[in-house]
């Protein structure tokens, strides 16, 4: 679950990190009131879940609420990576003397948080980590003693290296508080990953996080009902989402229009790939494990609320699981309802013949082969309107 730059930086703010007063703004008129309230030079930042903001010219710079109204207009009919741009996040603009790097994230091949920083703020650190090694310094934390003392120092030492002797003084205090705040925020908000970047450091040697990222390990929402909300996804899309996780379900929304009800996630990637490889769009990945009958009924019912699927591929391959009971399931959902759209079964495993039987009852002749499945989903998608 990844926050907007806005929420994680009120997240920072709580936690006592210095940010720049700011306003959101959903209209011109709202981003130039914002701007006016500043009294003086405003960034302006589109709200999206897509890196590379910057890189895109996508972040912006007014000088009184005028240019705000004027940018804010331009930025409200342009989108970032596929995302269409409904909220502006506008700042007080600070000067700063130069820009720090702080981060976290998971190293799962230890098991453990590491913590990651540099004296070049603003820029990619993964790529000034492969071009510039000694420009990074990463700190393994242990997941049950925290963030140690020691290794608390040794990374402000690093930030502070090459300054003069007062100004390091100066500095590193205020980075001990940071940091500290800062890996307490990604372990109890059980990040995958956080960044501030840039950290700025100030005129007067005070910091102040001038950007900010937070991604939450979805596993974890439940511990975090505050900031599980709709991101740049309809009403729709979302409770469609929510209603999935509370079953178990992995369900990832698209942008295409061949929706996929399928189990085990290897072989739902190769349905996605399938489909790309034959010139269709899947509307989604959806890996829903073990399932029964009143499970694909559900799934079914979930899917008949989608306006954006033009067919749907079933794809059941029984193992514990039993074809005629996820076939009397199928048979349910169509006795009830009217389906928006075109079914194509795909059916091997476990009773598999009397799957069929009930399938072809109810006129709906199951497919053996996946691609041949694939295919068949493709053709018709193609076909409809």
């Amino acid at each position: 679950m990844r926050l907007f730059e806005y929420e994680a930086k009120r997240i920072f703010q709580q936690a006592g990190i210095p940010v720049p007063r700011s306003g959101c703004a959903r209209d011109p008129k709202e981003a130039a009131q914002i701007a006016e309230q500043m009294h003086g030079p405003v960034v302006i930042k589109p709200q999206t879940l897509a890196k590379a903001r910057g890189k895109a010219g996508l972040i912006r710079f007014a000088d009184d609420p005028q240019a705000a109204l004027e940018l804010s207009a331009w930025f409200f009919s342009q989108s970032h990576d596929g995302e269409v741009i409904k909220t502006l996040l506008i700042e007080e603009r600070i000067p700063v003397l130069s820009e720090l790097f702080l981060g976290a994230t998971v190293e799962y091949s230890k098991a453990a948080p590491v913590m990651i920083v540099s004296p070049e703020g603003g820029m990619d650190v993964e790529t000034a980590a492969r071009e510039r090694p000694g420009s990074v310094r990463f700190s393994l934390v242990s997941p049950t003693r925290g963030l140690l003392p020691e290794q608390l120092s040794d990374l402000v030492s690093f930030l502070c290296e090459g300054r003069p002797e007062v100004q390091g003084k100066r500095l590193s205090s205020k980075l001990e508080v940071v940091i500290r705040s800062f890996y307490q925020i990604f372990h109890a908000y059980d990040c995958e990953l956080a960044e501030i970047n840039p950290l700025g450091i100030r005129e007067d040697f005070s910091l102040v996080a001038l950007d900010g990222l937070m991604i939450i390990d979805d596993e974890a929402q439940f511990r975090h009902p505050e900031l599980v909300r709709p991101r740049n996804q309809t009403m729709e899309d979302f409770q469609r989402e929510q209603d999935f996780k509370k079953r178990g379900w992995t369900y990832i929304q698209l942008e295409g229009d061949i929706g996929i009800l399928s189990s085990g996630a290897g072989i739902t990637m190769a349905i996605l790939d399938l489909i790309h490889l034959n010139g269709g769009r899947p509307a989604n990945f959806l890996d829903t494990a073990q399932m029964n009958r009143q499970g694909i009924y559900d799934a079914l019912r979930m899917f008949h609320q989608s306006s954006d699927i033009k067919v749907l591929l079933v794809n059941i391959f029984a193992g514990l699981n039993r074809c005629d009971e996820l076939a009397e399931g199928i048979s349910d959902y169509l006795r009830d309802f009217k389906a928006p759209f075109p079914l194509v079964v795909r059916m091997i495993g476990n009773r598999d013949r009397e799957g069929r039987e009930i399938l072809e009852t109810i006129g709906i002749t199951p497919i053996a082969g996946l691609e041949e499945a694939v295919d068949r989903a493709v053709f018709l998608a193609r076909r409809c309107p």
